[in-house]
């Protein structure tokens, strides 16, 4: 036998057959690229994804069988939450140091959670309550990724463009909810998207003589909450983008904080005073001396622009002081008697997702709600994820240097308080959109503090 191979050994393919292997090559180079884009994907890919498709695809359209938990942006959560895992067992992918905040915060709400499942299995609940239940844990699997994923981020500049896009993304939400307002009509009505249905009315109703305003919300109080969240990211923004033109950097912050005034709610109104105390609480004097002589014309041009507004927020809360309009009275109404449904329950509650409208009641406040179905270890869970979304933000506040970093420290410690607030006028958890911007919050602000103590211990370890 030959040892050795030469030039008449070789069987090149015949003619024909080239371009096959041409193809060949074309496959495995497509193939090769799949693999390095799925390979660069990396956690603020990923939430900038969840966060476009959860304000641009209207929050009613969901999965039938699932209800208000099967919008789109929750099912891509579910697809993010496998990418981490896998991503985590190949080590591509870890918390960040100093992230164990948030991560406590969200265990304690799911021990919560799950104890509470384990009440409804100690009571005769009816067939709807444990489908609630099971859908109350299927929420709760798809809030664990966002905070598995932002206290991934390692940089300031990945939390910061994501703020930068929720940010646009809310003045895109504001422009649509203004131009509903507007022309008194829902202007996604028309968005029909293939297996799936609504669950809320695409009809805008009324308050007074305006019309309340949804984009892409399923509901007036959510669209509200939204922009109140998104205001003082968009303040800190606009302050220090000195690079820009001031009417751009401004614009947003103009059209999120009237879009939010146009929802006619008194949601909107506290969440705004909570921004305003908290952010110029943290100002130099100057700043606010220029900030209240802006408001007030502010207002004014408010009252030139869409005439009656103020008069009609004012009212809503001189008619709550007066005894109550019909939204007071029934929220009163609903508060007065939820002491026979917590008898044996106080602690661990009826169960997650259980206290259902059509069996009971409607609730149209989250504290409420939390201690009717997950009792008051439940209760005290929520109001931890709030203080803990406050805490971050102050400790990386103290921490930093740069101005517009401790300025992005003010607004989630804003938002921290602004949750503890509205969650009292409806129930925040219940919405796709409010939730899921909470604890998107909650994981950002703790890798704020992530980087602020991590460049802390870098400057300190410096020579003098």
């Amino acid at each position: 036998m030959p040892t050795g191979s030469t030039a008449a050994d070789v069987h090149l393919p015949a003619g024909p057959e080239r371009p096959a292997a041409a193809g060949s090559t074309d496959r495995h180079g497509h193939l090769y690229r799949s693999q390095q884009r799925l390979r660069r994907l990396a956690p603020d890919s990923l939430l900038a994804i969840y966060l476009v498709l959860l304000l641009v695809v209207p929050a009613r359209l969901v999965v039938a069988s699932i209800g208000a938990t099967g919008t789109v942006a929750n099912l891509f959560l579910l697809v993010a939450l496998l990418w981490y895992a896998v991503s985590w067992l190949m080590r591509r992918v870890s918390p960040a140091p100093y992230t164990r905040a948030p991560r406590v915060a969200l265990l304690g709400y799911v021990v919560a959670v799950l104890l509470a499942y384990v009440a409804v299995g100690r009571r005769d609940a009816d067939a709807a309550e444990y489908s609630a239940a099971d859908r109350a844990l299927l929420q709760l699997l798809i809030w664990l990724p966002l905070i598995l994923l932002t206290t991934s981020l390692t940089e300031y500049r990945q939390i910061d463009r994501l703020l930068r896009l929720f940010v646009r993304l809310c003045t895109w939400v504001s422009v649509l909810a203004m131009a509903e307002f507007v022309l008194k009509r829902s202007l996604t009505a028309w968005i029909v998207i293939p297996g799936l249905s609504s669950n809320a009315a695409s009809e805008l109703v009324a308050r007074g003589d305006f019309v309340r305003p949804t984009a892409t919300a399923s509901n007036t109080l959510e669209l509200a909450a939204t922009l109140v969240v998104a205001l003082p990211f968009a303040i800190g923004q606009a302050l220090h983008d000195t690079d820009r033109k001031a009417w751009k950097r401004w614009a947003p912050v103009f059209l999120i904080a009237l879009a939010s005034v146009m929802t006619v709610s008194r949601t909107s109104v506290i969440g705004l005073l909570v921004v305003l105390l908290v952010l110029l609480s943290g100002w130099p004097a100057a700043r606010v001396g220029r900030a209240l002589l802006v408001m007030i014309p502010a207002l004014g041009a408010t009252r030139v622009l869409v005439p009656g507004l103020v008069g009609t927020l004012v009212g809503l809360f001189t008619a709550m002081l007066d005894g109550g309009d019909n939204s007071t009275q029934s929220r009163t109404a609903t508060s007065a008697d939820v002491g026979e449904f917590l008898q044996g329950h106080r602690w661990f509650g009826r169960g997650p997702g259980t206290f259902l409208p059509d069996l009971y009641r409607f609730t149209d406040n989250q504290y409420l709600l939390a201690m009717l179905e997950i009792g008051i270890v439940g209760l005290t869970a929520i109001v931890v994820l709030y203080v803990t979304t406050i805490h971050c933000g102050g400790a990386g506040r103290r921490r930093s240097t740069d101005p517009a970093r401790r300025e992005t420290g003010q607004a989630f410690v804003a938002i921290g308080f602004v949750m503890l607030v509205v969650t009292a006028t409806f129930d925040t958890l219940s919405f796709p959109i409010v939730a899921g911007s909470t604890f998107l919050m909650l994981g950002l602000s703790g890798a704020y503090l992530s980087v602020a103590r991590r460049e802390e211990a870098r400057i300190g370890d410096l020579p003098q």
